[in-house]
């Protein structure tokens, strides 16, 4: 499921995407490697200006100790987004038709009803 941030603070925030909680929340890594001898992972971070809402960010973020800290402060605002269902294919409905070439609903005339009487007319 994914989510969206809207910083409500005056300033504003970052958030380190530390590898110990974001990337375990998620299951996977998405920390940047340096190459070279010595390959270091650096974590990613995510910058909200004041106002700002993020894209939609996948809910492991609600894991970072800090985002979480920062929703009860009402420093961020949080919006699940919830995928929307595969709409079911609706049938088109059967056209009527005629058993018989002399049968046509045209030629059928209804019975013509009576007119009713109004009160104290004769």
């Amino acid at each position: 499921m994914t989510v969206s941030l809207t910083n409500t603070s005056g300033r504003c925030l970052v958030f380190v995407l530390a590898h110990e909680t974001y990337c375990k929340a998620l299951g996977e890594c998405l920390c940047d490697v340096e190459q070279g001898r010595r390959a270091r992972r650096t974590a990613r971070s995510l910058t909200l200006a004041s106002g700002v809402t993020s894209p939609a960010l996948d809910d492991a973020v609600l894991a970072i100790p800090d985002v979480v800290r920062a929703v009860k402060r009402g420093d961020l605002a949080v919006k699940r987004h919830v995928p929307e269902l595969p709409k079911a294919a609706v049938a088109p409905t059967p056209t009527p038709t005629t058993t018989s070439p002399e049968v046509s609903r045209t030629d059928v005339k209804a019975p013509e009803a009576k007119k009713k009487n109004k009160r104290g007319a004769s």
